[in-house]
């Protein structure tokens, strides 16, 4: 072969061969559609940092810590429903990621983990920052790769090149979530000088046999079942149950085509805070948000009882409807894009693969009830005054009324994320249906509070201002994620309840124990929030009305992050939630 019809690996073959191998692997990430790149510190991930680095497709996002930079990537991921990439050093760097992967399975969102490892001949001999890394992540990843020891022969290149194409089909489709890819290199680390910033298109073709797919051409498939349909249908007095939704066809999309579930059926919705319906109610003709108050009225009353429940997503987080729907006897159909048992109330239930879209499609349009829908939602209205009538006049900081406020005073537009506990509770209890087109997130699949902030900043990174609802402990719990403050790329207002410890423990019965209920669970934490911001070089106001509040929030900052203390009586607040809401 001549020096000119020279093969595109032989350029390759003088510079790192590491280097080169991490160049191609993100090359062939960022030709998939991959467009941002968490990274932690380390030295056994060079190849991939760097990599990424030079990558001119690829966003490199560096956080230290890797706790916070896998919660950070979730919360882009959660954004943007498109998978995002971690890069960690090997040994205990990749353990720190769990937790996010762990909610990132059970929420079902794309993550790709790139973890980096040292070579089988210095595992399991005590060679330093080495663990086991093989399926590190056991069930909670779609799939794992132990990839090859870097190779320029144009065999392995395909290899990798198809290895990748393949972790990101497995993030996206038929269940998405995160897939986990080991790689170890062996020394030397660091790229030679002359090494390419990145791989060459020709590189990139040579190593392909066929061509590869953008994630955005991952589509959803299935259908649903004609005569489950059928059956669904057959029923006069039902119920439209929308719990954690999000939704890939879009927010706008999915209340369009609930509300058609609704008018064809003829049956009203009960909607969660965690899906779009309350932030698009405009086409929801029947929308019931109120339910908690509802069936706290009126929880035997046979006006209410439906034959037929039709779940989407998971259920609510409300344990008054839940334990209310346990009940009840009901034919039961759970609508859905994953593969995955949304039934905790263990019903004898239908389950329906698919998406909103489609059954919406399918449906034809039945002859309800006349009446059916008419006691739902006047129920509804009734409800929806008592709350707002009592919440207009309160002057009390009420960490209720924080929730009820942001639902009627934020920027139209304003992504928002809801810490776990008291936080989301409070918001499904008391957050105002509209058309402002706020897009809701919240970590619901393990329910957990760690990762709360770096989740949020991630949600937030790169987007129009944002929006935290969240309280002390799991502010506290995630305070590592200020470490980015000073590098963050976009708006975050942090709507922090300083109430003094975990609220959501005043609603057990172990609260009316003392000792030990101060202590051990409701954990009061002597921080100087103030002081913890100021530390970290961010905008802190302590709220002093409501009034204050409003105007803190009614128009948002375009950049940075700061935070808003509400500063609130935990055990007030839950006689108030009990007697007066």
């Amino acid at each position: 072969m001549t020096a000119e019809a020279s093969s595109p690996f032989d350029a390759l073959a003088r510079s790192n061969v590491n280097s080169a191998w991490a160049a191609l692997a993100l090359e062939v990430l960022a030709h998939l559609g991959l467009e941002r790149v968490v990274l932690s510190p380390g030295s056994r991930s060079t190849p991939l940092t760097v990599a990424a680095a030079r990558n001119p497709k690829l966003e490199a996002i560096p956080i230290l810590d890797e706790r916070s930079a896998a919660f950070f990537a979730l919360g882009l991921a959660k954004r943007t429903r498109r998978p995002v990439a971690l890069v960690c050093t090997s040994g205990t760097a990749a353990a720190n990621w769990y937790p996010a992967v762990i909610e990132a399975s059970l929420s079902g969102t794309p993550l790709l983990l790139l973890s980096a490892d040292r070579p089988v001949e210095l595992r399991a001999c005590g060679s330093g920052q080495t663990i086991d890394q093989t399926r590190l992540f056991g069930p909670y990843v779609r799939e794992f790769f132990e990839v090859a020891l870097p190779e320029l022969d144009p065999g392995a290149l395909r290899y990798l090149r198809q290895t990748l194409v393949h972790a990101v089909h497995r993030s996206l489709s038929g269940n998405p979530g995160p897939v986990h890819l080991n790689f170890p290199f062996r020394d030397p680390l660091a790229p030679e000088p002359e090494a390419a910033a990145v791989v060459s298109r020709e590189l990139l073709e040579a190593s392909a046999s066929v061509l590869t797919r953008p994630v955005e051409s991952v589509g959803d498939g299935g259908g649903l079942d004609a005569v489950a349909v059928e059956r669904l249908g057959s029923h006069r007095r039902g119920l439209i149950v929308v719990g954690t939704v999000e939704p890939r066809e879009g927010d706008e999309a999915f209340a369009d085509a609930v509300a058609l579930i609704s008018r064809k059926l003829g049956w009203p919705v009960l909607a969660d805070v965690l899906n779009p319906l309350r932030a698009h109610a405009g086409e929801q003709g029947a929308l019931v948000c109120r339910y908690e108050r509802i069936l706290r009225d009126r929880r035997g009353d046979p006006e209410l009882a439906p034959t037929a429940i039709l779940q989407i997503g998971t259920l609510p987080t409300s344990k008054v409807l839940r334990s209310w729907l346990g009940q009840l006897d009901a034919a039961s159909f759970l609508l859905g894009g994953r593969p995955v048992n949304t039934d905790p109330l263990h019903r004898l239930a239908v389950p329906l693969a698919g998406e909103a879209h489609v059954l919406a499609e399918l449906l034809p349009h039945q002859k309800a009830d006349a009446r059916w829908r008419d006691v739902w939602t006047e129920a509804e209205s009734a409800a929806a005054k008592g709350v707002d009538g009592a919440m207009e006049p309160l002057d009390a900081l009420f960490e209720g009324k924080a929730a009820w406020l942001l639902s009627r005073h934020l920027p139209i537009g304003s992504p928002v994320f809801l810490a776990n506990s008291m936080s989301v509770r409070y918001a499904e209890a008391f957050w105002c249906p509209g058309s402002r087109a706020y897009s809701i997130h919240c970590n619901r699949g393990a329910n957990g509070i760690d990762g709360t902030l770096g989740t949020a900043l991630g949600v937030a990174w790169g987007d129009r201002p944002s929006v935290l609802l969240t309280g002390d402990l799991a502010f506290l719990h995630d305070s590592n994620a200020l470490l980015g403050a000073g590098r963050f790329q976009g708006s975050l207002t942090v709507v922090l309840v300083q109430n003094n410890g975990g609220g959501i423990f005043e609603f057990l019965p172990i609260s009316g124990m003392e000792p030990p209920f101060e202590d051990l669970f409701a954990t009061p934490q002597s921080v100087d929030l103030a002081g913890l911001c100021a530390a970290h070089g961010v905008e802190h106001r302590l709220v002093e009305s409501w009034d204050h509040f409003k105007s803190l929030i009614e128009r948002l900052p375009s950049k940075g992050l700061r935070v808003l203390e509400v500063r609130t009586d935990r055990k007030a607040d839950r006689r108030r939630y009990r007697d007066d809401f």
